[in-house]
């Protein structure tokens, strides 16, 4: 399996985990979707903690689910369990997250580049 499948794969289970556990549990459904958002921003050994955190919130919305006897939630949270376990241990083989190139070749200056050339006196709006 390519590394971009695996991503893909792992990322739309949590995200429609995250939609399901959104119309059960609205505030647990907004943190696993919060996550994925955040896992496409962050390096490696950042996204495998938040992985690893993400693991043991699904076992909690399982557990929730088998003490409320609710099927839905009980599937929810192991899909957020499998995946999340899953990218805790993968993720650290995924590539960290790229600025875009521009169609020059040059990528896009970041907020750090314009202060640096504010430091340097420099007019970073031109």
């Amino acid at each position: 399996m390519t590394v971009r499948r695996e991503v893909t794969g792992v990322l739309v289970t949590l995200v429609a985990a995250g939609g399901v556990l959104l119309a059960l549990q609205p505030a647990v459904g907004l943190a696993v979707l919060a996550g994925c958002g955040a896992a496409l921003l962050l390096r490696p050994r950042a996204r495998s903690v938040l992985a690893g955190v993400m693991t043991l919130l699904g076992v909690a919305v399982g557990v929730l689910g088998a003490s409320r006897s609710e099927g839905p939630l009980v599937a929810a949270g192991l899909a957020v369990t499998l995946a999340a376990a899953v990218a805790t241990v993968r993720s650290p083989r995924w590539p960290p997250p790229e600025r875009a190139a521009r169609s020059d070749g040059h990528r896009s200056p970041s907020s750090r580049d314009t202060w640096e050339a504010l430091d340097r006196g420099e007019d970073p709006t031109r």
